[in-house]
Protein backbone atom coordinates (compact mmCIF):
# COMPACT_ATOMS: atom_id res chain seq x y z
CA UNK A 1 0.00 0.00 0.00
CA UNK A 2 1.36 3.39 -0.90
CA UNK A 3 1.95 6.02 1.78
CA UNK A 4 -0.67 8.43 0.43
CA UNK A 5 -3.49 5.88 0.66
CA UNK A 6 -2.27 4.71 4.07
CA UNK A 7 -2.20 8.27 5.39
CA UNK A 8 -5.66 8.97 3.93
CA UNK A 9 -7.12 5.95 5.73
CA UNK A 10 -5.35 6.91 8.94
CA UNK A 11 -6.62 10.50 8.68
CA UNK A 12 -10.21 9.28 8.19
CA UNK A 13 -9.75 6.97 11.18
CA UNK A 14 -8.56 9.85 13.37
CA UNK A 15 -11.59 11.90 12.34
CA UNK A 16 -13.93 8.98 13.00
CA UNK A 17 -12.38 8.43 16.44
CA UNK A 18 -12.75 12.10 17.33
CA UNK A 19 -16.46 12.00 16.45
CA UNK A 20 -17.49 8.48 17.46
CA UNK A 21 -15.47 5.79 19.23
CA UNK A 22 -11.99 4.37 19.28
CA UNK A 23 -13.37 0.88 18.63
CA UNK A 24 -15.27 2.05 15.55
CA UNK A 25 -12.27 3.99 14.26
CA UNK A 26 -9.87 1.07 14.50
CA UNK A 27 -12.30 -1.52 13.12
CA UNK A 28 -13.52 0.55 10.18
CA UNK A 29 -10.07 1.91 9.39
CA UNK A 30 -8.43 -1.51 9.35
CA UNK A 31 -11.20 -2.99 7.24
CA UNK A 32 -10.68 -0.15 4.77
CA UNK A 33 -6.92 -0.74 4.91
CA UNK A 34 -7.49 -4.38 3.90
CA UNK A 35 -10.19 -3.49 1.31
CA UNK A 36 -12.73 -5.54 3.22
CA UNK A 37 -16.50 -5.01 3.57
CA UNK A 38 -17.36 -2.44 6.23
CA UNK A 39 -21.11 -1.90 6.18
CA UNK A 40 -22.44 -4.73 8.36
CA UNK A 41 -19.16 -5.49 10.08
CA UNK A 42 -18.77 -1.95 11.40
CA UNK A 43 -21.77 -2.34 13.68
CA UNK A 44 -19.83 -4.84 15.80
CA UNK A 45 -18.18 -2.01 17.78
CA UNK A 46 -20.85 0.69 17.72
CA UNK A 47 -21.65 0.36 21.43
CA UNK A 48 -18.11 0.31 22.77
CA UNK A 49 -17.73 3.96 23.76
CA UNK A 50 -15.32 5.35 26.32
CA UNK A 51 -14.64 1.76 27.30
CA UNK A 52 -18.34 1.37 27.96
CA UNK A 53 -18.38 4.85 29.49
CA UNK A 54 -16.45 3.72 32.53
CA UNK A 55 -12.88 3.72 31.34
CA UNK A 56 -12.27 0.67 33.51
CA UNK A 57 -12.04 -1.75 30.62
CA UNK A 58 -9.82 -2.44 27.65
CA UNK A 59 -9.03 0.40 25.28
CA UNK A 60 -11.52 0.52 22.43
CA UNK A 61 -8.69 0.68 19.91
CA UNK A 62 -7.74 -2.85 20.92
CA UNK A 63 -11.33 -4.06 20.87
CA UNK A 64 -11.93 -2.74 17.35
CA UNK A 65 -8.56 -4.01 16.16
CA UNK A 66 -9.23 -7.46 17.61
CA UNK A 67 -12.51 -7.65 15.72
CA UNK A 68 -10.79 -6.43 12.53
CA UNK A 69 -7.99 -9.00 12.82
CA UNK A 70 -10.51 -11.79 13.36
CA UNK A 71 -12.47 -10.68 10.31
CA UNK A 72 -9.31 -10.41 8.21
CA UNK A 73 -7.91 -13.79 9.21
CA UNK A 74 -11.27 -15.49 8.67
CA UNK A 75 -12.12 -13.59 5.49
CA UNK A 76 -13.50 -15.92 2.83
CA UNK A 77 -14.11 -18.79 5.23
CA UNK A 78 -17.38 -20.65 4.94
CA UNK A 79 -17.25 -21.86 8.54
CA UNK A 80 -17.46 -20.33 11.98
CA UNK A 81 -14.16 -20.09 13.91
CA UNK A 82 -14.72 -23.19 16.05
CA UNK A 83 -15.04 -25.26 12.88
CA UNK A 84 -11.61 -24.19 11.60
CA UNK A 85 -9.24 -24.33 14.53
CA UNK A 86 -6.09 -23.64 12.49
CA UNK A 87 -7.36 -20.29 11.22
CA UNK A 88 -8.96 -19.46 14.58
CA UNK A 89 -5.60 -20.03 16.29
CA UNK A 90 -3.95 -17.66 13.81
CA UNK A 91 -6.44 -14.94 14.76
CA UNK A 92 -5.86 -15.60 18.47
CA UNK A 93 -2.08 -15.42 17.99
CA UNK A 94 -2.20 -12.18 16.00
CA UNK A 95 -4.50 -10.48 18.48
CA UNK A 96 -2.28 -11.66 21.32
CA UNK A 97 0.80 -10.25 19.61
CA UNK A 98 -0.93 -6.92 19.06
CA UNK A 99 -1.94 -6.70 22.73
CA UNK A 100 1.59 -7.53 23.89
CA UNK A 101 3.11 -4.93 21.56
CA UNK A 102 0.56 -2.33 22.69
CA UNK A 103 1.21 -3.11 26.35
CA UNK A 104 4.95 -2.87 25.81
CA UNK A 105 4.56 0.48 24.04
CA UNK A 106 2.08 2.12 26.43
CA UNK A 107 2.41 0.19 29.69
CA UNK A 108 -1.32 -0.56 29.97
CA UNK A 109 -4.42 -1.37 27.96
CA UNK A 110 -7.03 0.25 30.20
CA UNK A 111 -9.00 3.12 28.68
CA UNK A 112 -9.01 5.30 31.81
CA UNK A 113 -5.24 5.06 32.22
CA UNK A 114 -4.58 5.53 28.51
CA UNK A 115 -6.85 8.54 28.10
CA UNK A 116 -6.38 10.06 31.53
CA UNK A 117 -10.15 10.49 31.79
CA UNK A 118 -13.04 8.77 33.53
CA UNK A 119 -15.87 8.55 31.02
CA UNK A 120 -18.39 7.64 33.73
CA UNK A 121 -17.82 11.14 35.15
CA UNK A 122 -19.58 13.73 32.96
CA UNK A 123 -17.12 16.49 33.90
CA UNK A 124 -14.12 14.35 33.01
CA UNK A 125 -15.72 13.29 29.72
CA UNK A 126 -16.49 16.92 28.88
CA UNK A 127 -12.91 17.96 29.71
CA UNK A 128 -11.65 15.21 27.40
CA UNK A 129 -13.71 16.70 24.58
CA UNK A 130 -13.04 20.37 25.35
CA UNK A 131 -9.28 19.91 25.60
CA UNK A 132 -9.15 17.47 22.68
CA UNK A 133 -7.17 15.18 24.96
CA UNK A 134 -7.22 12.48 22.28
CA UNK A 135 -4.41 14.31 20.49
CA UNK A 136 -1.90 13.26 23.15
CA UNK A 137 -3.50 9.96 24.12
CA UNK A 138 -5.79 8.03 21.80
CA UNK A 139 -4.26 9.39 18.58
CA UNK A 140 -0.93 7.87 19.60
CA UNK A 141 -2.60 4.53 20.23
CA UNK A 142 -4.39 4.53 16.89
CA UNK A 143 -1.22 5.43 15.01
CA UNK A 144 0.68 2.68 16.83
CA UNK A 145 -1.96 0.08 15.96
CA UNK A 146 -2.08 1.10 12.30
CA UNK A 147 1.71 1.02 11.98
CA UNK A 148 1.86 -2.33 13.76
CA UNK A 149 -0.87 -3.89 11.61
CA UNK A 150 0.64 -2.44 8.43
CA UNK A 151 3.97 -4.03 9.29
CA UNK A 152 2.40 -7.42 10.11
CA UNK A 153 0.36 -7.29 6.90
CA UNK A 154 3.41 -6.47 4.77
CA UNK A 155 5.22 -9.40 6.40
CA UNK A 156 2.30 -11.66 5.39
CA UNK A 157 1.41 -12.44 9.00
CA UNK A 158 -2.10 -11.00 8.94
Amino acid sequence: MDDVRYNDILTRSFARMHMYTCAEASLQGLLEFWDMPRIKESWATAGYMGAIQSGNTTCGLLIGSSVAIGLKVGHGQETIPEENDKIRKKAVQEVNKLYKAFLQEFGCTECKKMSGHDFSNPESALRYIQTKAWKTTCDKGLKFIFDYVKSRTEEGKI
